[in-house]
């Protein structure tokens, strides 16, 4: 396996794990007390000015489990991608790099500590892959070193 690929497979983890992690830590909280309590009461009695009404609570929660599932399905994309050792295209890891450090400045300025690391792993992991040289440009360079040249006229 090629330095690029498990770099890849590494930022795909990450990935997975952060969506993973959020559904299952969700369920695994004590309830709340205190304040905290006081204002999911107040946000469950909120309703969201739209059909179906809903709570500003259940619109938060869709979202959470949304975005928990897209960070699930992200990361086994990215996995999918260097299935039988392939090489993903610069492009995927260019889009992979920018949506991992998309997420990690937002996780460093509103999420706790959990999604900040994993974000900047899978950072790292997709920058580490970008400078890897692929197994492409490596048989193509090693192709052009090894052919023969023809001579114009002798």
């Amino acid at each position: 396996m090629t330095v690029q690929t498990t770099a890849t497979r590494v930022g795909g983890w990450a990935f997975l794990l952060t969506g993973a992690g959020h559904l299952g830590l969700a369920n695994l909280l004590p309830p709340s007390t205190g304040d905290l309590a006081v204002v999911e009461r107040q946000i469950e009695e909120v309703r969201f000015p739209m059909t179906p009404s809903h709570s500003m609570a259940d619109l938060m929660e869709g979202f959470s489990v949304t975005m928990s599932l897209l960070l699930i399905a992200w990361g086994v994309s990215v996995l999918l991608m260097t299935r039988h050792d392939r090489t993903p295209e610069r492009a995927q890891l260019v889009v992979a790099l920018v949506l991992s450090l998309a997420l990690l400045v937002t996780a460093v300025l509103l999420l706790p500590a959990p999604p900040i690391v994993l974000m900047a792993v899978a950072s790292v992991a997709f920058a580490v892959a970008l400078s890897a040289p692929s197994r492409r440009s490596t048989l193509t360079s090693a192709r052009s070193r090894t052919a023969p040249t023809l001579s114009h006229g002798s």
